[in-house]
């Protein structure tokens, strides 16, 4: 289907305008639209009525003549007016940035979860523009999906609101008992004290890819590979694997990639699998040294874990793709330095970042970003051999539900044990301390 781009730049927008449209063009070509121009308007704030000004209009319906385009894409958001006023005077079908993420999203959506997140983001969208979907309805004489027609005018419409409305607490109450689940799972690992890293950053920076490597490089079981596909959102599910390096066990999470302006239904909507990040020891912030625009993908990725509050938790910025690096990325870690250096710390420096590089496809930086996991993580571990006597079956069960074994000896009056285990519980088991005494991990 080929369609034409349209964007406003405003001196107050965040986002560049051409790299904000080479987003749009993206997720657009996602869904395979062919795309034979793009507009764009210097504009303070959107028309009311049509979003651009009455000119660029008349100029949009005579580039969709000349390019006989099938579909209008706007790279905001729209309000029900702005979307109804603009299809009957373009006589096309006009949408948005939000309604063209959901469509990618809801051909993505893989588990239960996802589905009914995408779901619930979706009818919370179409909710206020009931009335803009039975016109579209009436001109192509048909009905779409759930909304049937019992009524005419005003009545239908509103019977279609309250369909909606009952779609949405339904899935609403469907996603509280995943979610109760999903906390137990966490809360459990938690009490465990095994460490949880995320890895985050944007869409197809390499989250997948870097994932993979790591279960590879750590010996682990194949089947715990996840899918990679290089395509924007390849995966909207968040999957965590139990990986060892070092005796160190962990548990590593892929999370949903970030895009430029993601609409509020869907941070909404999938809040709860961005609060599993929050709940991460270490966060690992991907990017892609190759494109372009990594610095602002950086910076945006920064600022949803500063929405969901997750940005203070300790962090390793790795850069992925390096096998496409040219000499004018070379600035790019300083670039990222200098950024982290004036939002979140005023001194830091490259070492107490961890900033590590690999290619994930042959893997070469691996081992280097394996080693940054541990040192990060081990920081406040101590590795610790005991002789727990047997009658003292609470520290012995405490260190079974707490600490990481590497080993445990059964003797005749007690267990001698060699653990890691976060230096907060060392004055419970001081005086057990076995001949060969504590050692800091460095």
């Amino acid at each position: 289907m080929r369609a034409i781009l349209v964007g406003i730049n405003s001196k107050n927008d965040f986002f560049d305008i051409d790299y904000s449209l080479h987003e749009l063009k993206k997720l657009a070509e996602t869904l395979d639209y062919e795309i034979v121009y793009n507009i764009r308007q210097a504009k303070d704030k959107p028309d009311p009525a049509t979003f651009i000004g009455k000119g660029k209009v008349y100029e949009l319906g005579e580039l969709i003549s000349e390019y006989k385009a099938e579909i209008v894409i706007f790279d905001d958001v729209l309000t029900p007016a702005q979307n109804r006023n603009l299809e009957e005077i373009l006589k096309i079908k006009v949408i948005d940035r939000t309604y063209l993420i959901l469509e990618i999203f809801n051909i993505r959506a893989m588990s239960k979860e996802a589905k009914y997140e995408i779901a619930l983001a979706k009818y919370k969208y179409l909710l206020p523009r009931i009335g803009l979907m039975r016109e579209e309805e009436s001109r192509s004489g048909g009905t779409s999906g759930s909304l049937s027609n019992r009524g005419s005018g005003e009545t239908q419409q509103e019977l279609d609101r309250r369909h909606l409305a009952d779609e949405i607490s339904k899935l609403q109450q469907e996603l509280k008992l995943i979610r109760k689940q999903k906390l137990s799972q966490i809360n459990r690992r938690k009490k465990n004290s095994i460490p949880i890293v995320s890895l985050v950053g944007y869409t197809n920076a390499g989250k997948s890819s870097t994932m993979n490597s790591l279960i590879e490089y750590l010996n682990a079981d194949n089947d715990k590979k996840v899918l990679e596909k290089d395509c924007l959102f390849a995966t909207l599910d968040t999957f965590s694997r139990g990986l060892k390096y070092n005796n160190l066990n962990f548990i590593l999470t892929d999370t949903i990639g970030f895009v430029s302006k993601l609409p509020t239904t869907l941070i909404n909507s999938f809040y709860f699998t961005l609060e599993e990040v929050k709940n991460s020891d270490l966060i690992i912030y991907v990017i892609d040294i190759s494109s372009q625009y990594a610095l602002t993908e950086f910076e945006i990725t920064y600022k949803v874990l500063e929405t969901i509050g997750a940005n203070n938790i300790p962090f390793i910025v790795l850069f992925t793709k390096i096998d496409k690096l040219n000499d004018n990325k070379s600035l790019l870690p300083p670039q990222i330095l200098n950024y982290i250096s004036q939002n979140i710390k005023e001194e830091i420096s490259y070492k107490e970042y961890n900033f590590t590089f690999i290619n994930n496809k042959n893997k070469a930086g691996i081992n280097n970003l394996a080693e940054a996991i541990y040192k990060s993580l081990s920081k406040n571990f101590l590795h610790l051999y005991l002789e727990i006597p047997y009658t003292d079956g609470k520290i012995i069960n405490m260190i079974e539900e707490h600490a990481q074994i590497v080993s445990k000896t059964y003797l005749n009056d007690f267990v001698l044990y060699d653990i890691y285990t976060d230096e907060k519980y060392y004055p419970l088991y001081a005086k057990y301390e076995e001949s060969y005494g504590k050692e800091k991990i460095a």
